[in-house]
Parts: C-alpha cells; structure tokens; sequence
C-alpha cells in the first residue's frame, strides 16, 4: 500500500513559485496533488516526515506486508468469536448476533444524543456474551473499508524532511515557512491530521478564527495500534484471513487477524485506552503482550514458533498524535472550510466518510476549491 502512494512521488520542484502547495503527502495530498495536476496547474507536496503516505504506510521489515495504518482493503474471508479458548457455538453465535444488534441501536441512540458520550457508562453487560458483543460493537471503525486509491498519471513533485511550521496568507503569495526553507504558492491545501493543529504544530497568518479552533477540539484523534508477529513455521490452524474476536480468561478482548495474505503471522489490533497503554510500555511489552495473548488463545505452541514483530505507535507519532479524528459532522463542516481566501483544508476529519475513502473525496475537493481561487 505504501508503494501506491510513495511511487508517484519526485524530486522537489525547482520553481521558487507554484501555483499549488500541499502540506502532507498523505492520501489527501496525494489526491489533490494530482487532481492539480489533472488541471494542468503547478504544485509541490511538503511532507515533514522522510517518507511519503502519512498514515497509510506498509512496513515490509517483517518479510510481509504489514499494513500499519488504514482499515483494510475488504472483510477478511472468515470471522470467529470466542470465549477463553473455545469457540461461541451455533447457539451462541444467533444469540450473540441478536445481542449485538440490540447493543449496536443503543449506541447510535446515545450517539444521536453526543458523538463524545461514553456507551459504558450505560451500557453494563450481564454475562461474557453480552461483554464480547459490545467490545465487538465498540470496535467498529467509522468508516467503510476503501476499494482503492486514484492512479497518477505523471509525476507529483515532492519534499520530504520539509516540515511546515508557519502559513503566512497576509501576502501577495502564500508564504510556507519549512525547516528547508521557504515555499511560495498561490494556495495552499492543508493535510495534517487535527491532532497536529491541536498541538499547535502549525502556526496562520491570519490566525485561525475560533470556530475553526473549536472544531478542531471536537474532532480528538482515536488512539488505534497494530502489533504484527511472525511464526517460523504454523502454529495456529486457521484459514488464511480469518478474523477472530476474543474474550480472553483476563477478562480482555483480543482482536486478532490470523494468516494474513497466507502467511505465517497474525495481526492483533488495540483500541482506546489499551492501544495508550501498549505504546505506553514500549515495543517489548507490545510483543510480549501479544504473545502471551496468542498463546492462550491457540496454545503453547505460539512462543516455540515465535519470530518476529512489529508494532505501530500512531499516538506517539509527532505528525499525526492518534489513528483517526472522531467527532461530529458540523465540526467537520467547520475544519472544511477556506481559512480566508487561499487556503484550504483537506484530510479523513473534514469528510463525514472518514477514512481513507474520506481523505481521498477530501483531496478531491480541496483541489477543486483551490483551482477555483486560482481562476479568481
């Protein structure tokens, strides 16, 4: 998945001026650079970690695609649910599935009411049923899984290691102060995730009006981790994809994708509160953890068979602090629109599909927007 975004990427532009800037070279920007391009305008894409993707990225370290970031592409082909180590039975899963429905109308209930509210602090399960089928419920991610990103056509100039820390729009040009120096444009697309403009990791001129900084407080960015293990051989008899979702003797809830792509691995998933601790702790603990997990689920075998693993910290990170941003619709309206004139606003948490599918229709219309000025 990394390559599909990294690949269309070039050496930085040489023109002092362009017409279009992107900051962030992530699935927005990488849509609307090239719906600019589409236009036949000039545009540069200032990315500040080394790497293009933003948090679409694919680590191969492992010996296989290990997908750190966005949903997948499609349902795995399979899914289990357990309790300890034993599978629900054909009874069990009908009645799981009428709880889960029951929970699932609850908490778009208390959604409707505030996007913010807790469904725990209402909903209080009588037995371990009802406990996996509300974790289930609660581990939904907001948004549908995508189908594929837009193909370049040509090249997009970009820079990486040009972390942008000021947007001056008070000008002539749009000035775009980087730590390699300045850029000048005549509109700007912004990308960055709302956990970096919360943080104050980029400063406007004008500065920013309230509303939008209200906004941006109301979308906090979701805490979500992966760990990846790999196994010298098979340890655990499953079909390739199976997803399993499990209630563990700890009274913890493991989420586990096994075989990924065939191979000898599995993908466990953290939310909330444990993806905070599990980066708390640090990478060791992170695999420690998911090997204990494994193993009392699927047996001893997992520690003896043990290879690798790797885990992402999407919290930690400066240039995204969390997986996603979750909030309403109206701050997202909010954060989406033009800051003044010529600077414009694109990324997962300014369209209510969210998502990689979000961020791409985002890159979309950002550029429109932008081009639209430029015709101004």
């Amino acid at each position: 998945m990394a390559a599909a975004l990294a690949a269309p990427f070039v050496h930085p532009a040489r023109a002092a001026d362009t017409d279009v800037a992107v900051v962030g070279a992530g699935v927005a920007g990488f849509t609307a650079a090239h719906t600019v391009i589409g236009a036949r305008k000039s545009v540069v894409v200032l990315e500040a970690r080394e790497r293009t993707g933003g948090r679409v990225f694919t680590d191969e370290s492992l010996g296989l695609p290990f997908d750190e970031g966005a949903p997948t592409r499609s349902e795995p082909t399979a899914m289990s649910l357990m309790i300890g180590d034993h599978e629900l039975s054909h009874e069990d899963y009908q009645r799981f599935a009428k709880t889960s429905d029951e929970i699932a109308r609850v908490i778009e209930a208390l959604h409707k009411e505030t996007r913010s509210f807790d469904p725990r602090l209402v909903v209080h399960p009588k037995d371990p049923l009802e406990r996996l089928a509300f974790e289930v419920q609660l581990r939904r991610t907001p948004f549908p899984p995508f189908t594929r990103l837009p193909v370049a056509e040509g090249r997009i100039p970009a820079r990486v290691n040009a972390r942008v820390i000021r947007i001056d729009s008070t000008g002539p040009m749009v000035r775009l102060v980087t730590l390699r120096g300045e850029v000048q444009a005549k509109a700007v697309i912004v990308t960055v995730p709302t956990g970096v403009l919360a943080a104050a990791g980029l400063a406007f001129a004008p500065p920013l009006r309230s509303e939008r900084q209200t906004a941006i407080a109301s979308l906090p960015m979701a805490q979500a981790d992966k760990v990846c293990v790999t196994f010298s051989r098979r340890v655990i008899d499953a079909p390739d994809e199976t997803r399993v979702i499990a209630l563990t003797r700890q009274q913890t809830v493991t989420e586990v994708l096994l075989r990924p792509g065939g191979r000898e691995a599995a993908i466990l998933t953290y939310r909330g509160e444990e993806a905070r601790q599990l980066e708390a702790n640090g990478a060791s603990a992170a695999t420690a953890g998911a090997i204990s997990a494994l193993a009392d689920l699927f047996g001893k075998e997992v520690r003896s068979g043990f290879l690798r693993a790797a885990s992402t910290r999407w919290g930690l990170d400066p240039y995204a602090r969390g997986a996603w941003a979750d909030g309403p619709m109206e701050a997202r309206r909010v954060l989406a629109s033009p800051h003044y004139d010529r600077v414009f606003f694109a990324g997962e948490a300014t369209d209510g599909a969210g998502g990689v599918a979000g961020a791409s229709a985002s890159g979309q219309r950002a550029a429109r927007e932008a081009l639209a000025a430029l015709k101004g």
